[in-house]
């Protein structure tokens, strides 16, 4: 039977193959005889299209040779005019004008059709024409037309004298040969001169172009050979497939096409070819094919349905056996299959139960199943649900599986899962449900879907991974805490969170202690998917299975990154405070020694003469310490222990040189440093020791970058506009712009948001503090201006801007000349014997009678001493077991008449406030300035001097 069939199925295709091989031979025959008998018309048609145009042109070449030859033309006399004129005029509209031409090529004469041709169209063809010494040819392309020209030299007597230039309109050759070839709609022509330049063709885009051009634009297979052989002057028939073919949809389309030459004087040539599309050619033997088809159709319709009705009636007989055979089967297969089964009729009478079912039964009762309703030991809650769904399964629409309680003989609640549908039973439409205890399973899946719940409200992100590390689950504060959706990190590996932050041997021993089945406990830093840092704790546990083999990774991590910063803040307090401390401890003697040193060097200067280079050096000494005391007022400031100093107007010019002079003397040679100064002058309000910090801090922080392999170091400065935020031209305003370059390594861009943190530094202990930039920025802020930076592998740029202020008032200048001098009497109290002899000769260099003492107590006992007359005292403000401001109180109790000025290198109470509400004239900040100390005084002096307590 088998053996029977197979042979039908292999028959009939093969007869129907075989007959549409038959059928279509002689189709194929009357095809090529069409295609045959239509080139050969379309070679009729194309070769008298060629003869028109050769004839056309050998009549005009033989008149040109007549002209060239006749005496009139050649010495271009009035009669010679007329005769050309004439010519022109007999010949229109086919020939556009006649050039005569002087032998280097200069137009003698040109007579021209004014309708045809405009003015100046001669002279254009002229420059587009190469002269030749014979008769030729040649195609003139314009702007929205073809020229075809004629050209013969002209010989007098054996003198060259020029030629004679007859222009055709290649429009009128093309309506007169070649549109009768387009009288078929269908039919598409070309016409191609010797250089293969396309001069005709049916999309009036690719005139003037190359034929390898056109066969590129457009998709033909054999295109590209039939063009160059038709270039080549080559007669034939070809075919080609074209794909591009405007109007036809873009299909791929047979067109069959025929070729020759167009013989011109001058052994020149053009070609012609003309390609019909292959329906086209075929649309007369449309009736013939319609018909041969439906023969064809008409045979095989009938083959098919014999073998169909053969067939069928075979499958018939087979299939009744089949049923029988196959309901057997089914019973038996029901009665081993491990789920249960039941087959009921449509009142819900138990016809069968598999012995699966009737297990499932006797555990729970031993009453028979056989006639039971099945709708009597469902809960009565499910009934109607259950009832429902049966009554859709008869009417053929089987239902997805669905869990009802079972009531059991002892009262017990069983969960089952049914799926139910409808089939024929013995001759009648029964249900069958197939059913399964899933009490367990539902208890599970309880269970589960609270540890889910759990696990998607918690504040931890949660993750499962495979043996290799792939995601297999995350919990949504995963995403809230990384910003990768569910979907996007499924599948993925933890890496894609990978910072940089942590190096190899890091995760090497965590994978270590994962895979030796321990717990890895830490913290790392991680990115998110917007590129930011975040810090996290995070525990690793594996996952074994019933083998003890891991198979899974389970991670709980929490976002400690609040945490971590406020740890960092507490941690840079404490290093604020220590800075603090330490700066307030070494302020106040380092002020003393600085106090010595500056006023020492006063002194050295006053006594050197003006022309002395001494004298110059005395000053750089002088600025130094001035500038080393300014340095422990930032310092201070830095630390939160010291007020900010004022802001004065600053030329940056002049700052700017002496500290890039004073670091030149401090970097290797290996770095040279270039200056790019643009501005004579700049000025800007600040302290100068700030700016001067920002210069040093950018181009220390620049020479350390450059340290190992040297490099270059660029300075500059110029002035630049900034337009205002709203766009308004008064809001627009000048700053000057500082940009301190190196060409080191570069920054790290995975550091660069970090650079301007106090205390983040990347250098080695004991070469950076990690303060310098963050001062730089705040000292910018505070200047308001910006700071920016550029860096890659070639080298980094420090900008900023810092608004412009313009040249100050003429009062505003530091003030010259010699400080105020006086002659009155002045007790200095200070327990530095350094610091007393040193102001000690500068208040008298100044004219005061000076005394000076080392304790406050000594300095009461001048000060009540009735035979001693002082008119002002000037005291230090920390001193052992007496203050300033205690001897203050005590001078003011003895002489409240008498002005005190106090000094201090450091005080944290002590403040220009407090010494005035504790009665003092005024507060010196050490080292005190000559001519700071000079006006100080006879300012007290004059005004009264003395405060009056609050």
């Amino acid at each position: 039977m088998k053996k029977s069939f197979l042979f039908h199925i292999i028959l009939f295709p093969s007869a129907i193959i075989g007959l549409a091989f038959l059928f279509s031979l002689p189709y194929h025959s009357v095809k090529e005889k069409t295609i045959t008998a239509f080139n050969k018309e379309q070679i009729l048609l194309a070769g008298q299209a060629s003869q028109g145009i050769g004839n056309m042109f050998a009549m005009f070449e033989r008149d040109l040779r007549y002209f060239t030859q006749d005496p009139a033309v050649i010495t271009l006399n009035d009669t010679g005019r007329d005769r050309l004129r004439a010519f022109l005029a007999a010949h229109s509209p086919d020939l556009l004008a006649i050039l005569r031409l002087d032998r280097d090529g200069g137009i003698l004469y040109s007579v021209a059709r004014p309708e045809a041709l405009p003015e100046e169209l001669p002279a254009t063809v002229l420059a587009r024409l190469p002269l030749s010494t014979s008769t030729a040819v040649h195609n003139i392309f314009l702007r929205d037309s073809i020229l075809a020209v004629l050209f013969s030299p002209i010989d007098n007597g054996g003198t060259p004298a020029g030629g004679l230039i007859f222009i055709l309109s290649f429009e009128e050759l093309v309506n007169r040969y070649i549109q009768p070839l387009k009288a078929d709609p269908n039919r598409r022509t070309w016409v191609i001169n010797g250089d293969g330049i396309i001069l005709h063709c049916p999309d009036p885009i690719h005139s003037g172009t190359h034929i390898s051009e056109t066969a590129q634009a457009v998709d033909g297979s054999s295109l590209p050979a039939i063009m160059r052989e038709t270039a080549r002057g080559g007669q034939g028939t070809g075919s080609f497939i074209f794909r591009n073919l405007p109007g036809n949809d873009s299909r791929p389309e047979i067109n069959h096409v025929v070729f020759m030459p167009i013989r011109l004087p001058g052994n020149n040539h053009w070609s012609i070819a003309a390609a019909v599309p292959e329906p086209a050619v075929l649309a007369n033997m449309n009736h013939f094919r319609n018909n041969w088809l439906q023969a064809m159709s008409v045979t095989l319709l009938t083959l098919l349905g014999l073998g169909f009705f053969l067939i069928r009636s075979q499958a018939l007989a087979r299939e009744e056996k089949k049923q029988q055979r196959y309901e057997e089967q089914m019973v038996e297969l029901m009665d081993f299959t491990p789920i249960g089964i039941i087959v009921y009729d449509i009142r819900g009478t138990l016809l069968y139960a598999n012995n699966t079912a009737r297990e499932m039964w006797r555990q729970y009762s031993p009453a028979p199943l056989e006639g039971m309703n099945i709708f009597d030991i469902i809960h009565p809650d499910y009934r109607n649900f259950a009832r429902q769904r049966f009554w859709e399964a008869l009417r053929g629409h089987p239902s997805d599986p669905y869990v009802l309680r079972i009531s059991l003989p002892e009262g017990e609640m069983r969960s089952m899962e049914i799926h139910t549908s409808s089939f024929d039973f013995s001759g009648q439409r029964c249900g069958v449900s197939v059913l399964q205890d899933v009490s367990r399973r539902l208890r599970i899946e309880e269970e589960q879907q609270r540890l889910v719940t759990a696990m998607a409200n918690t504040q931890d992100a949660i993750v499962i991974t495979d043996r290799n590390g792939t995601i297999e689950y995350v919990n949504p504060a995963f995403s809230r805490i990384t910003g990768y959706s569910r979907e996007e990190a499924m599948g993925q590996n933890p890496r894609i969170l990978k910072s940089g932050r942590q190096d190899r041997p890091f995760y090497e021993n965590m994978w270590r202690t994962l895979l030796q089945g321990m717990v890895w406990e830490g913290r790392l830093i991680n990115r998110r998917k917007d590129g930011s840092f975040y810090t996290e704790r995070a525990s690793i546990s594996p996952i074994r299975d019933k083998y003890g083999e891991i198979t899974h990774f389970v991670a709980v991590k929490r976002d400690i990154s609040h945490e971590v910063e406020l740890e960092s803040r507490l941690h840079q307090a404490h290093k604020m405070e220590a800075i603090g401390t330490l700066a307030g401890g070494i302020a106040h003697d380092f002020n003393n020694i600085l106090g010595a040193i500056i006023g020492y060097t006063e002194l050295s200067i006053l006594q050197t003469p003006s022309g002395s280079p001494v004298r110059e050096h005395l000053h750089h000494i002088r600025n130094s310490g001035k500038r080393a005391a300014d340095l422990i007022q930032q310092i201070l400031t830095f630390s939160r222990q010291s007020a900010q100093r004022g802001k004065i107007p600053v030329n940056i010019v002049p700052l700017l040189k002496e500290t890039l002079k004073m670091l030149r003397a401090s970097i290797p040679t290996t770095i040279d440093m270039r200056f790019e100064i643009a501005e004579p002058e700049g000025w800007i309000s600040a302290d100068p020791v700030q700016v001067q910090q920002v210069i040093m801090n950018l181009c220390t922080n620049a020479f350390h970058a450059m340290s190992d392999t040297g490099g270059t170091l660029t300075v500059g400065l110029r002035r630049k506009a900034v337009s205002g935020s709203g766009g308004d031209a008064a809001e627009n305003f000048s700053c000057l712009e500082l940009q301190v370059a190196d060409t080191g390594h570069g920054i790290d861009r995975a550091i660069m948001g970090r650079i301007f943190d106090p205390f983040f530094t990347t250098k080695e202990p004991g070469v950076g503090t990690g303060l310098g930039l963050s001062v730089v920025h705040g000292i910018v802020q505070d200047l308001g201006g910006t700071i920016g930076v550029d860096s890659d592998a070639r080298g980094t740029t420090f900008t900023v801007t810092i608004p412009e202020t313009g040249r100050p008032a003429a009062e505003e200048q530091p003030r010259d000349g010699t400080p105020p001098h006086g002659s009155e009497s002045i007790l200095f109290v200070d327990d530095e014997e350094e610091i007393r002899k040193t102001y000690r000769m500068m208040l008298e260099q100044l004219g005061y009678r000076v005394t000076a003492c080392e304790t406050p107590i000594e300095a009461l006992s001048l000060v009540s001493d009735s035979t001693r007359r002082f008119d002002l005292v000037i005291s230090d403000q920390n001193m052992p077991r007496m203050t300033g401001t205690e001897l203050l109180g005590e001078i003011r109790r003895r002489r409240p008449d008498l002005p005190v000025i106090l000094c201090t290198g450091f005080s944290e109470q002590l403040t220009e406030e407090t010494a005035r509400r504790a009665g003092a004239s005024r507060l010196l900040l050490k080292p005190i300035d000559y001519r700071v100390l000079a006006e100080t005084i006879r300012q007290t002096l004059h005004g009264g001097g003395q405060a009056s307590p609050n």
